[in-house]
């Protein structure tokens, strides 16, 4: 069992990830059970040496509209000591001043089991 203490007054559940490829780097992601899949920005995805193939998009609906974006896998990523390899990803920069590099979306969270005690401020990845 793997347990992170936040507020649960903030806006939003901040996590560090372990990514794998061709290096290895740590990232911070957002939670978020809306999104479909993990996001990467372009310089994490390039630098783990992802393969992107211009023509395998996806659509994704943002904000403002729908954008067909790049979308492949990630060899391997390790959040609260729970790793899921070959995870889908779609590659999209976030706004500069988002604070963190990405989205933990559902194409990794669904290898889980995940509890979430608002009253608490406990996030749980089994």
């Amino acid at each position: 069992m793997s347990l992170l203490k936040f507020n649960p007054r903030t806006s939003s559940i901040i996590l560090d990830a372990y990514l794998e490829g061709k290096i290895a780097l740590h990232a911070k992601f957002v939670l978020d059970t809306g999104a479909s899949f993990v996001v990467l920005p372009w310089w994490i995805a390039t630098g783990l040496g992802l393969k992107i193939n211009p023509k395998n998009l996806t659509s994704t609906t943002t904000a403002s509209s729908v954008e067909n974006v790049p979308l492949t896998t990630i060899p391997k990523i390790t959040v609260l000591n729970k790793t899921a390899r070959n995870v889908f990803c779609i590659i999209k920069d976030l706004p500069s001043d988002a604070g963190v590099d990405g989205l933990l979306g559902l194409s990794y969270l669904r290898n889980f089991n995940l509890y979430l005690n608002f009253k608490r401020g406990n996030l749980r990845i089994e």
